[in-house]
Order: structure tokens, then sequence, then C-alpha cells
């Protein structure tokens, strides 16, 4: 009997062993991650007006982005091409008419053309893809819709601020009168001047473009006018220069004949390679009193090419998730100062970075368009130019701009 048991014992352990072995492969197996391979082709357009070394320090951020990724995912190779952005939108619908292109753009999301690639049918729709939005900044996912559909990912924002030299000033001001009373103490202020640039303004006197329905108010209400009135009378007073050409606003800071003016995010690295960055501070462009500044916000974002396969479809959003993740928008604080993330649990540490730190409480009270409004909003900058040009001059008064830009784009949109 004590042998029948011990034979019985003996077969249920080998069992249990043969099973225990048979099953750990499987387990392995199972778990096992497998990691994504293949080829894609990736565009960055170029922002204008670098310089060669700043050229250069771009395209180091692009292939060091690159670098991390490929590090993490060794099977899949990226091939980086550069494009100027005169002829980035227009080389994308080339190249894809004729069945080539990349799978991925990273590109300003404000050019007016984007829509049109959409319509044509050349843009992958996101909207099923598997993409955790609630990361996102929800202003900057305004950006990357169109028609309630979703065509693009945000990775980075620009937009505005006061710029000044640190050994002249020490206090910056917080409002537009505070801004006067500096320059007639001889702080001499340079305001980037026309319709798109000194725009920021408007909302200081609570004006809008578009209201919450998304129609074209900018004619309606007061805001622009009274705007238009306080720069007509500022170009009087002694030290306030408005300045068109941003070169010339540039060249005038940087030889310290301006202690003040108006910037946008992505002139920071010029500022700094001519300057020491030391003594270039950034400040909050400044409003009245309850009522800030409200500059616009330019996005960049990738967009997808709805010819690529299925594969380099899917690499390309793994691109989008890792240039998006918390953990490399927060890198960028460091490596490229100038841009603001659009991952909204990357934190900026105003001790460490209090230039960035700035520029992220800037973007904060921006206005920023959704690709709906691209259309209108040319037309509307277009109308706005000449007729800005004709306030400041003095041709015509603020009023009257306002209502003949009402009256264009009415005209036209119906």
């Amino acid at each position: 009997m004590k042998v029948k048991n011990l034979f019985f014992s003996i077969i249920l352990i080998t069992l249990l062993l043969i099973n225990a072995c048979a099953s750990h492969p499987i387990n392995k197996l199972e778990t096992k991650k497998v990691s994504p391979k293949g080829a894609i082709l990736l565009w960055v357009e170029m922002p204008l007006g670098l310089t060669e070394q700043q050229s250069i320090y771009f395209k180091d951020i692009a292939n060091s982005a690159i670098a991390q990724f490929t590090k993490l995912n060794p099977g899949v190779k990226i091939s980086l091409k550069f494009i100027l952005h005169d002829e980035q939108l227009s080389k994308f619908d080339q190249d894809i008419a004729r069945g080539a292109g990349p799978d991925i753009f990273s590109v300003s999301l404000t050019d007016d053309k984007i829509p049109s690639l959409i319509n044509s049918g050349y843009l992958k729709n996101l909207d099923k893809e598997n993409i955790d939005l609630s990361k996102f900044r929800p202003e900057t996912l305004k950006q990357v819709s169109y028609q309630n559909q979703l065509y693009a990912i945000p990775v980075r924002l620009g937009t505005q601020v006061l710029c000044y030299n640190k050994n002249k000033v020490q206090e910056t001001p917080k409002t537009l009168d505070e801004l006067i009373i500096q320059a007639r103490r001889g702080y001499s202020v340079g305001l980037h001047s026309n319709f798109t640039t000194a725009f920021w303004g408007t909302g200081a006197f609570g004006g809008q473009l578009f209201d919450e329905s998304g129609r074209i108010i900018l004619g309606e209400n007061q805001g622009w006018v009274q705007w238009m009135k306080w720069l007509k009378n500022a170009q009087n007073e002694p030290n306030v220069y408005l300045i068109e050409d941003a070169e010339t606003l540039q060249e005038a800071f940087i030889q310290e004949r301006l202690t003040y003016m108006t910037c946008v995010s992505s002139w920071l690295p010029i500022l700094s390679e001519a300057l020491d960055t030391n003594n270039i501070g950034v400040a909050l462009l400044p409003g009245q009193e309850n009522q800030p500044a409200t500059p616009p916000l330019w996005t960049v974002g990738l967009i997808f090419n709805r010819a690529s396969s299925e594969n380099q479809h899917q690499l390309a959003l793994k691109i989008a998730q890792f240039l998006t993740n918390t953990q490399y928008q927060q890198q960028l604080q460091v490596k490229a100062p100038f841009l603001i993330p659009v991952n909204k649990n990357a934190k900026v540490d105003s001790s460490l970075f209090p230039k960035q730190a700035v520029l992220f409480e800037q973007s904060k009270r921006g206005i920023i368009l959704s690709l709906d409004q691209l259309e209108k909003n040319k037309v509307i900058f277009e109308y706005g130019s000449v007729l800005y040009d004709q306030v400041i001059a003095g041709e015509i008064t603020p009023e009257e701009a306002a209502l003949q830009i009402q009256q264009a784009v009415n005209n036209q949109f119906d």
C-alpha cells in the first residue's frame, strides 16, 4: 500500500513539474514586449530668419530628439529632412499628390493651407486613434481640430513677450500707463508695429477677434479701436518707437538703443547669441488693471500623411507620443528655453528657468485660433494690415478702420 501511494505521488509530482516547465515559456512569450520595427520619413519646418549658427542649433535639437527616440526603439529608422518655411506646405502638397512626401511633418499650424490639405484628403484623420488627449493643454487642442475632427498633434507653443535690457531696468512696467511713464523717464521702447504683431494690446481693452461661436466681432466692440488710439498717442511720446521691420527692431535692441521691445519667443536664441543671455530680461506684456494683454499663440504640431502604410503611421504616432510626453517636454526647458511645452504636466520651475516661466505664464493669457478660423483670419489680417498702416499714418480713424474690416469680412463670408 505504501509503495502504491509512493508511486502515485511520484506520478503527480512529475505531471506538475511537466506542466510548470511547459507553462513557463508560454508565459514568457506572452509578456515579452515586441519592439517596433520599420522606417519612416520625418520633415521638420525651419523657422524664419535664422542665422547659420541658429540653424545648426535648431537642427541639433531635432537630431537629439530623434537620437533619444531611436535609442529607446532601435528597430525604427527615421530619415530626417529640414524644409524651409517658404516652401513647406506647397512642397508637402506636391509630394503627396504624386504619392510621396513624409509620413509625419512638424509644421506651424497657423498656415491657412492646412484646411485645404485636409479637404484634399492628404492628411490622416486622427479621431479614431488611441491618443491620450488628456495630457495636452486644452487650448492647444483647439488649433489641431478641423470641423470637430482631430488632424494634428500639438508639440510646442510660441507667443509674444516684453524683452528688456536687465542692465538698465530696475522694475518692469505692469501696465501700459507704466510703460509710457518709463518712456518719459528716458527708457526707450520699441513696439513691433503691424496689424498682426501689434494685435496683443487689443485684449487689454476688452477687444476680441471672434466670439465663442466663432463669429467675427472685431468691428463690433471698441477694444481694437481703443488700442489703436493708444498706439497713435504712444508714437507721439518721447522714446516710443513703432517699428514694423523685425530685423531693424532686433538690431536696435542688440545695439542697446532700445531698453524695451515687444518680441516673439523664438527671437530669444537670436538675442542670446548677440548679447550676454544674463543681460536679457523677459516680462509679461503690459496690459491694464485687471485686463491683461492677449498675444496670439502659435502652435507647432505634427500632421500625418494619409498615404502612409499602417505600420509607418503607427511608428509616426509613437514618435508623436515620445515628443509630447512629460519627461521630454520638461527637457526642452534646458535644451530649447524659447519653446513652451504643450504637455500640461510639464512643470516650469521659475527659480531655475525664470525666462521660461514668464513665457509659460504669458501663454496662459494668449489667444489661439482653430483650423476652422484660419481662412477668415487670413482675410481679416490682409484687410487689417492695410487699414492699420492708414490709421497709424492718420489717414483714417480707428473707428472707420474697424467698420471697414467688419464689412469686408461679412461680405466675403456672409
